[in-house]
């Protein structure tokens, strides 16, 4: 009975969500999660083990990987992917449209319903864009858009200016632009979807008016009609 509900549910919301929302949480998944799982992880799993500064100074390198990097990259994806995907996971477990799908459709009560679906909807939309742009702003400013092949640090206890060489540079720029580029793919897809989003609430809201324009009509005929009888 579970499993019913849930299929019927997703069944619902894949049906009456825009193109762009599925093509979203298809790149979501398979663009950035298992992108970041299974090559994320390995690229940066030995990141602070090598890191390699010219010095034997105790305490210099950890103190130059920790101005290197003040905070982890990878640490730092799985943040962003989790924050995203929140208003999207929250709007599908806690809107109940999926229970108007588990009876026998009827035209009326649907049409009550796609409203409030659509409102939720266009909500988690703007949630979704603002930490979309929100995090590849700090993606930028923290991060720039190429991870040096040279550091060079010069703090204390550090006794002079250290040379540190960042492991596999090369393949953390492609990664870290890769990143970033699927962000940008994903912010431009939710800003259209939100167009589209807002398009169909209008379309919805009009619906009604246009659907009883012929009662209306009808109202306006029927003193014409007597007038005409005396």
């Amino acid at each position: 009975m579970c499993t019913d509900y849930v299929s019927n549910a997703n069944r619902c919301l894949l049906r009456h969500v825009c193109l762009l929302g599925n093509v979203w949480l298809v790149l979501m998944i398979l663009l950035r999660v298992l992108v970041l799982l299974f090559a994320g992880y390995p690229l940066y799993q030995d990141e602070q083990e090598r890191f390699v500064c010219n010095t034997i100074q105790p305490g210099c390198a950890n103190v130059c990987y920790d101005i290197f990097a003040p905070l982890s990259l990878f640490r730092f994806w799985l943040l962003q992917l989790a924050s995203v995907f929140l208003p999207y996971a929250l709007f599908t477990h806690r809107e109940p449209y999926g229970e108007a799908c588990l009876v026998k459709p009827i035209m009326k009560s649907e049409g009550r319903r796609l409203p409030r679906f659509t409102r939720a909807y266009t909500l988690q939309l703007l949630f979704r864009i603002l930490l979309e742009g929100g995090f590849s702003a700090a993606h930028y400013y923290l991060f720039g858009l190429r991870v040096p092949s040279r550091f060079m640090c010069q703090q204390m206890p550090c006794t002079s200016t250290v040379d540190c060489y960042p492991s596999r540079a090369s393949e953390k720029t492609v990664m870290l632009g890769f990143m970033l580029g699927a962000s940008g793919i994903c912010f431009l897809l939710s800003v259209l979807d939100l167009a589209c989003a807002i398009t169909r609430f209008l379309g919805q809201l009009s619906a009604p008016v246009l659907d009883n324009l012929p009662a209306l009509l009808n109202t306006f005929r029927k003193p014409r009609q007597m007038c005409g009888e005396v």
